[in-house]
């Protein structure tokens, strides 16, 4: 027998307007100007007031015309060899060298140190995993 409780996908999905307000948006459509159409109209007025008619464009600019994705680059800083623990620390002092100077972005340092962790992180359970095994054969003896 169900438990009760809420259940994974069930109910309405996120951002999905409700009755009420589908109607609500579907009047306002088909018996007024929308927002969008006000503003463009009143940007477009060359007898408005230019203040009023540059507060409408900007308005409007995010609707008619979106922001781009921010696009990604390649990042090319000299590293050490990052196969040792002191190469490791050589590493992330060259990352931080390279935000300081503007060479890249906090952000760009930011995923650089993710996967310098992650090759710190190889490197330790490497260690770990000889460490038990010598422990392990010590043991068996």
């Amino acid at each position: 027998m169900a438990k009760g409780g809420a259940r994974k996908g069930a109910g309405r999905k996120p951002g999905s307007p409700n009755r009420r307000t589908a109607e609500i948006v579907s009047t306002a459509l088909s018996e007024g100007v929308t927002p969008l159409e006000f503003m463009l109209k009143l940007m477009r007025d060359e007898k408005e007031d230019p203040k009023l008619r540059a507060w409408a464009a900007e308005k409007a600019a995010p609707f008619i015309h979106p922001r781009p994705a921010p696009m990604s680059r390649t990042v090319e800083i000299d590293l050490p060899d990052t196969s040792t623990a002191e190469g490791i620390t050589k590493a992330m002092a060259a990352i931080t060298r390279a935000v300081a100077s503007g060479q890249i972005t906090p952000a760009e340092a930011q995923s650089m140190v993710a996967i310098v962790e992650a090759q710190r992180k190889a490197i330790e359970t490497g260690e770990i995993l000889e460490r038990l095994e010598r422990l392990e054969a010590a043991a068996g003896r």
